[in-house]
């Protein structure tokens, strides 16, 4: 896996910027509303923004965070304040076809607010199913605690490869460069054996609590 010239792209922007880490807060935002670049890819280069200032992981870690959720925010606020009328215009359907709508659709009637966390890794459809949330009124905390868990999973994993990458490759970058193509798969299997392990916990909790809502009318009955 070559290293991403999106990666080298945007160290060379912030990398001793006066906008340092704020630049990637910024691009996380602009992730949040639909920007075509991989979120790991702005997650890793901001740990290695943090490494070279001196920043703890965690710190760096807590300022992506915020960003990622304050874009996904954004785009379920104007879907609530304007999705009605903005799904249906021509110009919308332009950018997000009906084909996909449809499929947007299709995701919530399937998962529900499940959805809303699984959504966070779907590229290409996470900006329109929290859009199409805000829309649907969906509750905001449900959308806030979905997301939220999701980004509390994913953020930390990428921000610490590119803060750990830097701390031990910094003064040789070939070895750097490949060593990032090789860790950043996986860390991208760790992170989806956490959302698989998650999911699993939650499904089975679901289950629970839905035989347990069965039973309690039936012992009533009794």
């Amino acid at each position: 896996m070559p290293v991403s010239p999106m990666f080298e792209t945007l160290l060379n922007a912030f990398q001793n910027s006066p906008l340092s880490l704020w630049g990637p807060f910024f691009v996380l935002l602009l992730c949040g509303l639909g920007l075509p670049i991989p979120e790991d890819i702005v997650l890793i280069a901001a740990g290695v923004l943090g490494e070279s200032e001196g920043r703890s992981w965690i710190e760096v870690s807590a300022l992506m965070y915020a960003g990622v959720l304050g874009g996904d925010c954004i785009t379920f606020f104007a879907g609530r304040h304007v999705g009605g009328w903005v799904l249906t215009s021509r110009w919308f359907q332009r950018i997000v076809s009906p084909g996909k709508q449809a499929r947007v659709a299709d995701f919530f009637d399937r998962y529900g607010a499940m959805g809303l966390f699984i959504g966070r890794f779907l590229p290409g459809l996470r900006a329109p199913i929290y859009f199409s949330a805000g829309s649907m009124k969906v509750p905001f905390w449900k959308m806030l605690f979905f997301d939220g868990l999701a980004a509390l999973i994913s953020v930390p994993v990428f921000v610490w490869l590119g803060h750990w990458l830097w701390a031990n490759f910094q003064d040789d970058l070939e070895q750097f460069n490949r060593t990032l193509s090789k860790s950043q798969g996986y860390a991208l299997w760790a992170g989806l054996a956490i959302i698989a392990i998650t999911l699993a916990v939650f499904v089975v909790w679901l289950r629970r609590r839905k035989a347990v809502k069965v039973e309690e009318p039936a012992a009533v009955k009794g």
